[in-house]
């Protein structure tokens, strides 16, 4: 599923840093993923971008599943908290990772 809204976000983060250019040419989405047991929130490359390899991803946020009988929206609502706070602590990193040095 992709989070539109910090696909956003990091687009206003780069640009503060003179690197908006990177959303279009470089990102192709950031999106929830999956691996049985915990979910991601990843930064995935642009398809043909040649700064990453396909498949490659920068993690910006995780956390288990929530136990049976939690409040599951509230694991949801602290992972866009969580990456959102990550694009902002992370952009330097971000950009170089983009950039694929």
């Amino acid at each position: 599923m992709a989070l539109r809204f910090l696909e956003r976000h990091l687009e206003r983060v780069l640009a503060e840093r003179g690197r908006g250019e990177l959303v279009e040419a470089a990102v192709g989405s950031i999106s929830l993923t999956d691996d049985g047991s915990t979910i991601y929130v990843h930064l995935l490359p642009r398809e043909g971008w040649p700064g990453r390899r396909q498949g490659r991803a920068f993690v910006l946020a995780w956390e288990d599943y929530a136990p049976a009988g939690s409040d599951r929206m509230h694991c949801y609502r602290w992972l866009a908290g969580e990456a959102k706070t990550s694009i902002e602590e992370n952009a330097e990193r971000i950009i170089r990772w983009l950039e694929g040095r």
